[in-house]
């Protein structure tokens, strides 16, 4: 079997003295892995495309045993490589790249996922880092992995009510009602108020990451209001991932060092 898929490289790992693995996220076959044999050695077949922030069309073809496909070649359709040098966004570039290599399944395509990364990429080029663009790249990812958080009413039992005493709790899949909130247990519990279900809620109306970039100036949201929507999202990944993001941890060393933005 062999296809010519279009997608992005999530990841990258050197294999034997030449080889690569390759991990990516395609138009027509979701994420998969593959070995692309002398590409640490030769980079004519591959012609640029292994790289983050390009979008390629690969090669690959798929012997009749083993869950490995095999990456032929590859050529570059559209790149952001310009982007490299500013540290924030290869940051949000690979954070996300991460995101959808952790929260999607192997070899479930899901095109609106590759759309995603390159309306990303398009507005890290266009207007530099976003923190709303990350929530609603974050939001959208979480939809389509079937666990977009409650905000309108109590995951555990329907209540509208949240207007005092609710929490976020990732493991019940969003917004507790005060009256369900006495039995929600673990990490990442956190308090809600309405200005961060708000803000949540308007990042989820804008239809693209570029539109999104708006709320960070939106003087309806205070900076808390943002960095409690932040830290809602992040938890529920976190427990849906079952371990820290790496490339999360680097954007908040960048924060604490002093740079800017935040994520």
């Amino acid at each position: 079997m062999s296809t010519e898929p279009l997608g992005v490289v999530l990841r990258t790992t050197p294999l034997r003295e030449s080889d690569l693995l390759v991990v990516l996220y395609t138009d027509s076959l979701g994420r998969v892995s593959a070995v692309a044999r002398g590409a640490r050695r030769s980079k004519v077949r591959f012609a640029g495309a292994l790289s983050l922030l390009v979008l390629g069309r690969f090669q690959l073809g798929r012997p009749p045993r083993g869950d490995l496909w095999s990456l032929e070649g590859a050529d570059v359709v559209r790149d952001w490589t310009h982007l490299s040098s500013n540290v924030f966004a290869v940051a949000h570039a690979s954070y996300v790249a991460e995101l959808v290599g952790a929260m999607l399944p192997l070899e479930t395509p899901e095109p609106h996922a590759l759309e995603l990364i390159v309306a990303l990429w398009d507005s890290l080029a266009e207007h530099g880092p976003s923190p709303a663009a990350l929530r609603s790249v974050e939001l959208a990812l979480l939809d389509l992995a079937g666990h977009r958080p409650a905000l309108e009413q109590c995951a555990a039992c329907g209540e509208p009510d949240l207007a005092t005493g609710a929490v976020f709790d990732p493991l019940r899949g969003g917004a507790i009602c005060r009256r369900c909130a006495g039995s929600s247990r673990g990490p990442g519990i956190r308090p809600l108020d309405d200005a961060t279900r708000a803000y949540l809620r308007a990042v989820l109306d804008f239809e693209s990451p570029s539109a999104a970039r708006a709320l960070d100036a939106d003087p309806r949201f205070a900076p808390g209001d943002r960095t409690a929507g932040r830290d809602a999202l992040i938890s529920m990944i976190t427990s849906l991932v079952g371990k820290p993001l790496r490339s999360l941890e680097y954007i908040a060393k960048l924060g604490a060092a002093g740079r800017r933005p935040e994520p």
